[in-house]
Formats: C-alpha cells, structure tokens, sequence
C-alpha cells in the first residue's frame, strides 16, 4: 500500500502538501512489534505538518526533471528519523537525494504501543511534478 502526493515548486503547492502529510502518513506503511497476549492499542507514527517539503533541486528543475521516489525509513521512539533508503528511484540521484534530506530533518510523533512510544518502520513516496 503506498500513500501517494505531490509536491510542486510553488509555494502554495508546498504549503499545502506539508500541510495534508500528516494526513497522508496515516495511511502509509508501518510495522509494530507483536501483540503482547493481551490486546494492544496502537497509534501509527504521525508527522507534524510543520515538516518542510523538499527543496527542488535547481539544476534538476531546469532539465524538466521528475518522478516518484519511495522512502523506507524508521521512526524512532523519540521521533527521530533514521535509516532512510531509497527503496524506488525517482530516475534522478538529485530528487532522490532532496527526499532524503527533507526527510532527515522531519520530526514525528513516534508510533505508540499501549500508550509508550516506539519505533516503527514507513514507507512513504514523495511525487515530484515539474510544473
């Protein structure tokens, strides 16, 4: 399952990206560790919608680049991110890499098991449109 949206080089389209990421990550993929014997309340890692879109490489945005690149990365208990890879190229190590530097500086509400927070692993795309 992935969790598809854009981001454009307009700062409308930024802001209102950043904005429904939040939302957006709630339906992206995410592991928890096994149910204890009792049942488990689990809430999916969140992102604030303060999380900033990724800058668009210029010299990319020039040649008309763009395309989808899909992240695996870990949530850690604290919110930190960390073991970002790219698990599908956009086609350009530039996107890619503006991804992954975006993402490196988000901070999440880490997943939570019985109200404790944990780390949890995601996938997300970010879709990069060349307007």
């Amino acid at each position: 399952m992935s969790c598809p949206h854009s981001f454009s080089p307009s700062s409308a389209s930024r802001l209102l990206a950043t904005a429904g990421l939040a939302v957006l990550l709630q339906g992206c993929n995410t592991t928890t560790p096994a149910p204890s014997a009792t049942p488990a309340v689990v809430v999916p890692a969140s992102m604030p919608a303060g999380c900033a879109a990724p800058a668009w490489p210029l010299e990319a945005k020039r040649h008309g680049a763009q395309g989808r690149v899909t992240l695996r990365f870990t949530v850690e208990a604290d919110g930190k991110v960390s073991k970002a890879a790219v698990i599908r190229s956009s086609g350009y190590p530039a996107l890619d890499q503006a991804a992954r530097d975006a993402l490196a500086k988000c901070v999440f509400n880490p997943e939570t098991l019985d109200g404790k927070p944990v780390a949890s692993k995601v996938i997300m795309p970010y879709q990069w449109i060349n307007e």
